[in-house]
């Protein structure tokens, strides 16, 4: 007869058929995780046969639990109208709830005009009626369309989960249930006692559990922020490698072979045995033409296919602009980019970027002007300046400023046209192509009044219940008064 611990005795007391382990959990009265150490003992001794199954299934995040019961926010711009002798009329808000608000209802043709929305009593019902079911949606995963839920999911509202239910069999035995002791003393030996324990041995090797953090990231969920705006506004999410070529973080850009930004003090370069993306033949010589003819060097194919850490989130746009070509469309990325910067309270050696490209004929730079200032006014920067750049890729081209409320005036991107050096290699002849990057890590602290970058990344408890009450602020203010810009 085994003696086993009374938690695994138990368990397999219990799972004489094919059991879920959440029931057996539900039955003892304890969470199915504190179970798994004594599953697996089992398994290991041979007492249990164990099972997994993977389910797909969807429920709300905090910003899709919120927006629930609150509501969508351009079903709450909507509902607020005051309707009246056939007319519909609502006052549109500031803030940045009501720019995504505003983003979602342009797709219904539903536009403001100086801060006010007013609508026929006839296309006022039907479009509540579109957004009444898709509140109902939110509210009703499982019978929701498919096409609500992955637009719920692009808005963050709605995340995929992937649920391992684990099953378990006893395999028949003779078992009776023993005592566990870390620690014996003379009495136990002097009785013998001892013999009727199981004693649990230590594992100083084990590292003990990480301090669990006492809010949610804010920095992460600012980052989730961003992307629902920039979805709200219209714009498509694109994804591109970290591990990049020289081909589309540089070349692919019109930016030469000898130019100091790709020279070791800029750029990391990456010692990389393995297989990279391949790059098509007449993107290659194409690119490899307008170099050789704009730069007049002789233009290194071997150098374009270096392996380097992305130092932009432009070499992701681009590939989107290659691989989509003529037309008209917006996209935007998120993600990490890294160059070899000296640690400091305004520089980091990696950080994040928002870079996106609008395509299309006839766009000017008084359309990215445009463009600029919604996305600004979508994140809340009230006061932002432009001023004339230069950059290898665009023109004209600008800088863009914000005012840190201690740290004064602070460059967080860039901004200009696509030259046709850049565009027409791609094959985008007709097409305009407006394109900028961000720097995300300087717009949190912009808007979150935090001094140092460093402490995006805290893992120290105070700052980040300190900063996530200052995220919190931010997001629910409805106080943001606009973008002034000035050059």
């Amino acid at each position: 007869m085994l003696v086993l611990p009374p938690t695994l005795y138990e368990i397999i007391k219990r799972a004489g058929e094919w059991r879920l382990i959440d029931d057996i959990a539900a039955e003892l009265g304890v969470p199915p995780e504190s179970l798994m150490r004594y599953v697996e003992e089992g398994r290991a001794k041979g007492l249990l046969d164990v099972k997994k199954e993977t389910e797909v299934a969807y429920e709300l995040t905090d910003e899709g639990r919120v927006r629930a019961v609150e509501g969508l926010p351009e079903y709450k711009l909507l509902k607020s109208a005051v309707c009246g002798e056939g007319r519909c009329v609502a006052t549109v808000p500031r803030g940045p709830e009501a720019q995504i608000a505003l983003a979602n209802l342009a797709k219904y043709g539903v536009r403001p005009r100086g801060g006010i929305i007013e609508l026929d009593a006839e296309t006022y019902q039907r479009v509540i009626a579109i957004l009444d079911e898709r509140q109902k949606a939110l509210n009703s995963l499982d019978t929701a369309p498919r096409e609500l839920i992955e637009e719920f999911v692009k808005r963050k509202l709605v995340k995929k989960v992937e649920r391992t239910r684990i099953y378990v069999k006893a395999v028949a035995v003779d078992v009776k249930p023993a005592e566990v002791k870390t620690a014996i003393t003379s009495e136990d030996i002097a009785t013998g006692r001892w013999r009727t324990y199981v004693l649990k041995p230590f594992d100083l090797g084990v590292e003990p559990p990480e301090y669990p953090a006492p809010v949610p990231h804010f920095f992460n969920e600012f980052l989730d922020y961003v992307r629902e705006v920039m979805v709200g506004l219209g714009f498509e999410e694109v994804r591109g490698p970290v591990l990049e070529v020289e081909f589309w973080n540089f070349d692919a850009l019109f930016q030469a072979q000898d130019h100091p930004a790709r020279e070791v003090h800029d750029t990391f370069y990456v010692q990389w045995g393995g297989p990279v993306e391949h790059v098509p033949e007449h993107l290659l010589e194409a690119v490899g033409r307008v170099h050789e003819e704009k730069w007049r060097y002789r233009w290194d194919r071997a150098k374009a296919l270096n392996p380097v850490l992305r130092t932009q989130t432009t070499a992701t746009t681009i590939r989107a602009l290659a691989e989509r070509g003529e037309g008209e469309y917006k996209v935007f990325t998120i993600g990490r980019v890294f160059r070899p910067e000296k640690l400091d309270p305004k520089h980091s050696m990696e950080f994040h970027q928002l870079d996106g490209i609008v395509v299309g004929p006839g766009l000017t730079f008084k359309h990215l002007l445009g463009q600029l200032e919604q996305i600004a006014k979508a994140l809340g920067m009230a006061r932002v300046r432009f001023r004339p750049a230069y950059f290898p890729f665009t023109s004209p081209s600008v800088e863009v400023y914000a005012e840190h409320p201690r740290l004064g005036w602070v460059e967080f991107g860039g901004a200009g046209v696509f030259r046709p050096e850049v565009t027409e290699p791609l094959g985008v002849k007709k097409s305009r192509v407006l394109a900028w990057g961000w720097g995300l890590d300087r717009i949190a602290m912009i808007l979150l009044g935090i001094d140092d970058i460093r402490d995006l990344f805290t893992k120290d408890p105070e700052k980040l219940l300190e900063y996530y009450a200052r995220w919190t602020r931010y997001k629910t203010s409805t106080g943001a008064s606009g973008v002034r810009f000035t050059l």
